[in-house]
């Protein structure tokens, strides 16, 4: 039995043969073709007879001109800049001293319309708009004597693909007249009505996070800045983190930083803007030391591997820059530059 059917199983195989060349070959039923617009003849184009409309027809598929002997067609294209991989999904309210701001895992020209719809919602009319700026300011809303004007604005997040929204309150009370032109101050004349208008506007926002996601993006937004606040780049001989805000927030963001990135710090000095820290570049989860093993730094694997390096936040008109060197004076430039990414990919 075994051999009668192997012998029918053969002779179906090989009877198949013919009919798989017949379906498959080059010139079957089902062949490759790949290369055939390589050798497709060029036809006419469609004429339109002259009393009809043919301004909507186009070419679909335009076949470019060759080009001069003995010219390169091939471009080398550059090379794409690394996608951030840091962007904050979600809302959050972030708070530094008595400053507070949102945190929005979208760009500012997406946030923009979100930030439209909150005041129509609210039944807040509003007085003006600048696309330009990214602001947008309420009318005076209230009872007469106790009246509050509200200004808001957008800014690109730490991050690119976040944003970053802000708000300034003015009391009545506080300006010579509600009928002329209110000159913003720098912080709001009443900070728990600040808090509270920009509380409702985070929960807003958070509720619309799924529209993000979708093109809904305001052409009036089109112009609004979108450049990150922070952005990694080459001088001298190494890497650099610049940072778009000022001093006592840059510290600030250092330090958290340093501390997601669970980066052992030495030391620091905040007048001088200066850290000291050991860095061994990144360790598994797995081999992480624990609690203990960091606390007494005893012959750990991340010790073993670790330099110090010296860091050092500088003002350089609205921006900060942070640089890293090997406290020793040694070159370990790929230390270096992954130690500047560590800290700006764990800033928030």
């Amino acid at each position: 039995m075994q051999a009668i059917r192997f012998g029918f199983l053969s002779a179906v195989l090989v009877s198949g043969l013919p009919a798989c060349s017949y379906f498959m070959g080059d010139d079957g039923m089902f062949r490759d073709r790949e290369g055939d617009y390589i050798v497709a003849p060029s036809i006419e184009p469609l004429a339109i007879p002259g009393d009809l409309d043919s301004f909507t027809l186009d070419e679909l598929y335009v076949i470019p001109p060759a080009p001069p002997a003995g010219q390169n067609v091939f471009v080398k294209a550059p090379t794409p800049n690394p996608l951030d991989i840091s962007v904050r999904e979600g809302v959050v309210v972030q708070k530094f001293g008595e400053r507070r701001w949102i945190v929005v895992g979208a760009e500012p020209a997406q946030v923009w319309p979100r930030l439209k719809d909150f005041w129509s919602n609210a039944q807040i009319p509003v007085a003006a708009e600048d696309a330009m700026a990214a602001t947008m300011t309420s009318e005076w809303i209230g009872d007469e004597g106790s009246r509050n004007k509200y200004q808001a604005r957008i800014e690109p997040g730490l991050h690119s693909g976040n944003s970053e929204v802000y708000l300034l309150q003015v009391s009545e009370t506080s300006v010579a007249s509600i009928d002329t032109t209110v000159v913003w101050p720098e912080e709001s004349t009443d900070m728990q009505r600040e808090y509270d208008m920009l509380d409702r506007v985070s929960v807003y926002l958070a509720d619309r996070t799924d529209l993000y996601r979708a093109s809904s993006v305001s052409l009036l937004a089109g112009s609004i800045q979108a450049a990150s606040k922070s952005n990694v780049v080459r001088s001298g001989g190494g890497l650099v983190l610049t940072m778009r805000i000022d001093m006592d927030r840059a510290w600030s963001q250092m330090s958290q930083s340093l501390d997601n990135a669970n980066i052992n710090v030495i030391e620091s000095n905040r007048e001088a803007g200066e850290f000291q820290v050991r860095y061994a570049g990144e360790v598994d989860e797995e081999d992480r030391p624990g609690f203990f093993a960091r606390l007494f730094r005893r012959g750990n694997k991340e010790d073993d591997n670790a330099r110090i390096f010296d860091m050092k936040l500088t003002a350089e008109g609205d921006m900060i820059s942070v640089t890293a060197v090997v406290a020793d004076g040694a070159n370990d430039t790929e230390l270096q530059e992954l130690l500047i990414r560590t800290l700006h990919s764990n800033l928030i």
